[in-house]
């Protein structure tokens, strides 16, 4: 699973130290930190910039030495309403990491780093990072128990198409610029209930909703700088394009207890509408909420403890 978990004593531990700072690297506003956070979209500025670590030629000798896994890049001109899933595949075509990063204005490419806080180099920027969001996310949302990055390197007028992701995110442009186009995850001509619950039920490469054209008109849209970053709700979808020059931004995506309970909430809902059910819709009763994610837990729990038994019996 891509990723890192965290306990709870460790991100304590970078919170305490995040806020001992002098110079912490989020300059977040508290109040609209504490009125908008995981409500809506709001800019967020930053010093990431100024960081040696997200210099280009600093950032193709990690994808170097990267595993391949974990470096992934295509063309970066793509349709808007293109598969957000199958993007990388389908438009990478004859490219090789080696051609990209010695033509990459040249092949319009579009670069994705996977978790570089898994290099030794990166970690210790990203986990201060990590202690500067549950900092302030501690009081409103408890508990960060998972975290997520990836480094976006993208030419001249590259698109990211319409997804959304199943995380609160924190998107930092450190070079060039983007236009972050952003939807409102609790309007159901945006998302319905079922869409949501197969977001996290399913494991089709068609769980993700699609774009529509008529999205466009509700569309909140955030013009990214260099040190200028936006928050993403939780599952607020997206689309991404760049500006007139090589872009550089840093995606802070990250999990806490209360985002894990909704999460599995929507694969329970989402095992009730396999048997022809019509469950409540996630939100509508915290209380069942709770028993759902429960059951969605055990349930696979016991899934995956039958694949593991199914394996050592191979």
């Amino acid at each position: 699973m891509l990723g890192e978990f965290v306990t709870t004593a460790y991100c304590a531990k970078l919170a305490q130290q995040a806020r001992a700072q002098a110079a912490p690297w989020l300059q977040f506003k508290p109040e609209a930190f504490a009125e908008s956070y995981n409500r809506r979209p709001f800019l967020v500025r930053h010093r990431l910039p100024e960081h040696p670590l997200f210099a280009l030629e600093a950032l193709f000798a990690l994808c170097r030495r990267l595993p391949a896994t974990q470096v992934r890049f295509r063309y970066g001109i793509v349709p808007a309403d293109a598969h957000f899933d199958s993007s990388l595949e389908h438009f990478r075509r004859d490219l090789t990491l080696t051609d990209v990063i010695d033509h990459f204005e040249e092949r319009q490419a579009y670069i994705a780093i996977y978790n570089p806080e898994r290099d030794p180099t990166c970690r210790p920027m990203l986990e201060g990072l990590l202690g500067e969001i549950a900092a302030r996310t501690q009081s409103l949302d408890p508990d960060i128990n998972w975290y997520s990055t990836y480094i976006f390197i993208t030419a001249q007028h590259s698109v990211t198409p319409y997804h959304m992701d199943r995380e609160m995110n924190f998107l930092l442009q450190v070079r060039g610029t983007k236009n972050v186009r952003l939807w409102d995850s609790a309007d159901v001509e945006i998302m319905t209930p079922a869409q949501k619950d197969q977001l996290f039920g399913s494991r089709g490469e068609d769980r993700r909703p699609t774009y529509k054209p008529s999205f466009e008109r509700k569309a909140m849209i955030f013009e990214l700088s260099p040190g200028v970053g936006v928050h993403h709700p939780f599952i607020a979808p997206h689309l991404v394009t760049t500006g007139p020059e090589i872009s550089v931004s840093l995606a802070f995506t990250f999990r806490t207890k209360r985002s894990d309970v909704v999460s599995n909430a929507h694969r329970f809902n989402y095992l009730l509408r396999k048997l022809g059910l019509n469950p409540a819709p996630v939100g509508a009763h915290p209380g069942s909420d709770r028993v759902k994610a429960e059951m969605a837990r055990l349930a696979l729990g016991g899934r995956n403890l039958v694949k593991r038994m199914a394996k050592e019996n191979a």
